[in-house]
């Protein structure tokens, strides 16, 4: 009985899933949400000049020097840096700051064991990728 019952109810449940109009009205409005357009301008107001000469004399050109390897993906970049502790650091706080000022980046930071490289991966919606080339040229080549 138990057994006929638990098929029973899987069947039930696969069949609400198949032809479930609230499933299919769902579907559709996510499908049918138009683009959200984008602009692609940093905001230079989201730190201090302090923050800002930080950004621009220190983190960026340190992130630079570091870098191991660069690729190019489908929708931004991956760079590779050491796993070490003050690279660590400075990553992150790049990452932070960037946030602030281009809030249409999507980063995701990696780090693995200690013996291989951390990976940040910079990515976001369409045509992110020709702005990171453009405005982070140095860290691309």
């Amino acid at each position: 009985m138990k057994r006929i019952l638990a098929v029973t109810t899987l069947s039930i449940a696969v069949l609400m899933m198949i032809d479930n109009p609230l499933l299919r009205a769902q579907e559709t409005a996510t499908t049918a949400t138009p683009k959200k357009t984008v602009v692609f301008a940093c905001n230079m107001k989201a730190m201090s000049s302090e923050e800002r000469k930080r950004q621009s004399e220190v983190l960026s050109p340190g992130l630079r020097a570091s870098k191991l390897s660069s690729k190019e993906l489908a929708d931004g970049y991956e760079f590779q840096f050491p796993s070490d502790a003050k690279t660590y650091q400075m990553v992150a706080e790049w990452i932070g700051n960037e946030r602030l000022c281009c809030p249409f980046f999507d980063f995701v930071m990696r780090v693995g064991n200690a013996s291989a490289p951390m990976s940040l991966k910079i990515s976001g919606p369409e045509g992110v990728k020709q702005f990171i080339r453009a405005e982070l040229a140095a860290m691309v080549g």
